[in-house]
């Protein structure tokens, strides 16, 4: 679930709808002789509009800079990401593991797909944790991972957690760590795949 700055989004409900209101009202309205009735009908128009702006805003504005972090607090992340996995696993002699992994994310949830050549794992749970006064930034997901057939003998299917840290807003890389149920732990190293230009 990811955490949202709910009083940073009540006092902008509020305010945007008296604008919106004002702006209504003063065009619509002789100052000098105030229609009350019209001023009344004013309301389900203001509420109407206001619905638009927040559909627009939670469908695609809540990605734009000009609100983070006042009002959004969580960068947008979504995309493909390449890196290294380096796991304890063999008394940490293995070597590293390359990974990719796919995050889709919208104004309410996030979830990830991760890939190696060994295996598919899939969030089952995700959250953010930001804090800004003791400066933490970051990413934290459960998910299932299910090795190919081949390499079960060695590889069985289990759950595991991970811990990314990234800073800003715009986020090209991200480090962290991962445990599982198998009682492995490791470093995980992640950087953005930039989108090639048509």
């Amino acid at each position: 679930m990811i955490k949202h700055n709910i009083r940073g989004f009540g006092f902008a409900i509020i305010g945007l709808a008296f604008i919106v209101y004002a702006v209504i009202f003063i065009c619509t309205q002789n100052l000098e002789n105030i229609d009350f009735q019209k001023a009344l009908s004013h309301i389900s128009t203001t509420i109407s509009i206001n619905i638009i702006i927040w559909t627009v805003f939670i469908s695609w504005a809540w990605k734009w800079k000009i609100f983070y972090p006042w009002l959004v607090q969580t960068p947008n992340l979504s995309g493909k990401w390449k890196g290294k996995i380096k796991s304890n696993w063999n008394e940490g002699e293995s070597e590293p593991i390359s990974t990719e992994i796919e995050i889709k994310q919208d104004f309410f949830n996030i979830t990830i797909k991760i890939k190696t050549n060994e295996s598919r794992s899939h969030s089952i749970s995700s959250s953010f944790n930001i804090d800004k006064e003791r400066d933490y930034q970051q990413l934290f997901y459960s998910y299932l991972n299910t090795p190919k057939s081949g390499v079960r003998e060695k590889s069985a299917i289990h759950y595991g957690s991970t811990l990314l840290n990234f800073d800003g807003f715009n986020v090209l890389e991200m480090t962290g760590e991962y445990w599982t149920s198998r009682e492995t732990t490791g470093e995980i190293e992640l950087k953005r795949v930039k989108k090639k230009k048509k």
